[in-house]
């Protein structure tokens, strides 16, 4: 069985076992992945936002009445055993209980906390998917790694490697999200598997957040021909604005594609004439400044980044992206990019 088929037969057998919870416009979601958490030492990559994360959830997400959907990979067992997790992330497991006593909380699983399906020391029931309907549609969320057959079939032997080499010399998580071509490959899989059965995914795993199928590329590229079709008729002081914002886009956009491998820079990953909107990722909590997560609330989904403005004020002084204050901290909400599922759907099933 080559990849192709081994991802597409895996894929249809999860979505076809996934549970399924109506979804209205009253509803309120927030989707987080790829936490991996570990012991708290210098190889725990989930230090640097860890204080965000969890006041983020408290003070924010909780008392709005946001049900909490955790995508897999929230510890970090291939590096680091439960107990030194649990022992030291007691604030995060205590946020996590805030949501699960309202029952207003799902865990799925995902590569690197696969081994506690075998486990007896949590308190929290686990899913391999989920599947929200929403008015004869479906939104898929999956963690992603299902994709490849090495990390369905040999995952627990690549724990091992990760244990026991990895962690004795002080080396960080290494995994799909640190290859560029292995990023492309699990996405791609996922877009065609998307788009053949006409739903809406969601995952993590290659902590590369997405929205609508685009890439950071696809994205940037699209903004500066929307810039430079609006010049033209701006006023003199607005064309000054324009300009300055595609340069910012043209440098942001020349950095990334001398930083990524060559499949991630084709102008459409998935050698498509139109991108069918399919695929989202909610992108992962071990940012250098922030970390991103995916909302879905009055019928629309929204790719949202809260960062530490103490950390960069990239976003604080940019006027395209609203951002709000969380309270008195330095944190900071951004709204990045905001639609409605209806006319999403519409799309996925005109295009596909």
């Amino acid at each position: 069985m080559n990849r192709e088929v081994f991802s597409f037969a895996s894929l249809n057998e999860l979505f076809r076992s996934s549970p399924t919870v109506q979804l209205t416009d009253k509803d309120k979601y927030v989707i987080f992945s790829d936490l991996h958490m570990g012991n708290g030492g210098k190889t725990d990559d989930f230090v640097r936002n860890s204080a965000m994360f969890v006041q983020v959830l408290r003070d924010y997400y909780f008392p709005r009445g946001y049900t909490l959907v955790l995508n897999g990979d929230v510890e970090e067992l291939q590096r680091f055993t439960l107990e030194s997790i649990q022992q030291h992330w007691g604030s995060v497991y205590e946020v996590f209980e805030l949501f699960a006593r309202e029952d207003r909380l799902y865990r799925l699983i995902g590569n690197h906390d696969w081994d506690l399906l075998y486990m007896q020391n949590h308190s929290f029931d686990l899913l391999h998917s989920l599947n929200f309907e929403y008015n004869g549609n479906t939104l898929f969320v999956f963690h992603g790694h299902q994709t490849s057959r090495r990390y369905m079939k040999y995952n627990h032997a690549l724990g091992l490697g990760l244990k026991y080499l990895s962690r004795p010399f002080g080396i960080h998580s290494s995994s799909v999200a640190h290859s560029s071509s292995k990023r492309f490959h699990t996405e791609k899989r996922v877009y065609q598997f998307s788009s053949r059965k006409k739903v809406l995914s969601i995952i993590g795993h290659t902590h590369r957040p997405l929205f609508e199928s685009m890439s950071k590329v696809d994205t940037l590229k699209f903004e500066i021909e929307r810039l430079c079709r609006k010049f033209p008729t701006a006023g003199e002081s607005k064309q000054q604005r324009i300009e300055d914002r595609i340069r910012r886009h043209r440098d942001e956009l020349n950095y990334v594609q001398r930083h990524e491998e060559s499949a991630a820079n084709r102008s459409s990953l998935y050698n498509a004439n139109l991108v069918v909107p399919c695929m989202f990722n909610s992108g992962c909590v071990l940012g250098e400044r922030g970390m991103t997560a995916l909302e879905i609330r009055k019928g629309k989904i929204a790719l949202i980044y809260w960062f530490d403005g103490s950390r960069g004020k990239k976003y604080l002084q940019d006027r395209n992206y609203k951002t709000k204050q969380l309270g008195d901290t330095t944190y900071y909400r951004a709204v990045m990019k905001k639609d409605s599922l209806s006319y999403i759907f519409s799309r996925i099933q005109l295009l596909s």
